[in-house]
């Protein structure tokens, strides 16, 4: 009987001083692609639910059911997982490593991988600028800021509206890796997330419109709901069974 009050007594501390230390982050978005035409081809439009775990240093993104993004913050690498083929790429978040890596042992293999990171580097280089409008509103139950983001890419460059809430306690260092996952490894990345810090909170409603190739492409995603609760067991691990395919070749 007394270890039964003992127990109850830290559970209601835990409560009243702030809820379980060891709780995970779940996220729910809503996103909607709208049709788009490019190069004389009509593109239907698209929508899903895309759901993202934060635990520590490590988080996972789901696509639908179709694929999933892992990082490991440990190892800084992004696993891209692809549930159809049952197969999943490895993504350095430093390019320039490995390559080096990988071609180290080669005879002028340090000189190669400097000169391919380069030239990669130029090609997918990403340019990204954060302004805070000053302007605030309510989205569902969050007051949130707007900011203003233009990210600039060899192949076009894009604008969003960004409204954001620092009502929400998650790591927003960990959200933005994520969330900016399939850029993960490209020249500019870091300068990106550095960006991205002027941002205080998590964005509840992101609108973009990208120009590619003289198409616009209009994007919303929308917060339908934030969750602390624990990730289920091995989201941050590689399922069993699946096969590693080349990241670009290599």
């Amino acid at each position: 009987m007394k270890r039964t009050t003992i127990c109850l007594t830290a559970f209601l501390l835990v409560l009243l001083l702030g809820g379980w230390g060891w709780a995970d982050n779940f996220l729910k978005y809503h996103h909607v692609s709208e049709p788009y035409e490019i190069m004389g081809q009509k593109q239907a439009g698209s929508e899903e639910i895309v759901e993202t775990w934060l635990s520590g240093n490590k988080a996972r993104m789901n696509t639908s059911n179709k694929t999933s993004v892992i990082f490991d913050g440990d190892k800084q690498v992004m696993y891209m997982l692809d549930h159809g083929d049952r197969t999943y790429t490895e993504v350095p978040m430093n390019l320039s490593e490995a390559m080096a890596g990988m071609l180290g042992e080669q005879e002028g293999g340090q000189e190669m991988a400097q000169m391919m990171a380069q030239m990669m580097g130029a090609m997918m280089q990403v340019k990204a600028s954060v302004v805070e409008t000053g302007v605030e509103k309510n989205v569902n139950d969050w007051t949130c800021r707007i900011y203003e983001l233009t990210m600039n890419m060899p192949m076009g460059q894009t604008a969003s509206e960004i409204c954001a809430t620092d009502q929400i306690d998650v790591d927003v260092s960990m959200y933005n890796k994520i969330g900016h996952a399939m850029m993960a490894g490209q020249q500019g990345f870091d300068e990106l997330l550095r960006e991205m810090e002027k941002i205080r909170g998590v964005a509840v409603l992101t609108v973009s419109r990208a120009n590619v190739m003289g198409a616009t492409v209009v994007t919303r995603e929308e917060l339908l709901e934030h969750k602390k609760m624990a990730a289920p067991a091995g989201s941050f691990d590689i399922p069993e069974g699946y096969t590693r395919q080349q990241f670009m070749g290599m």
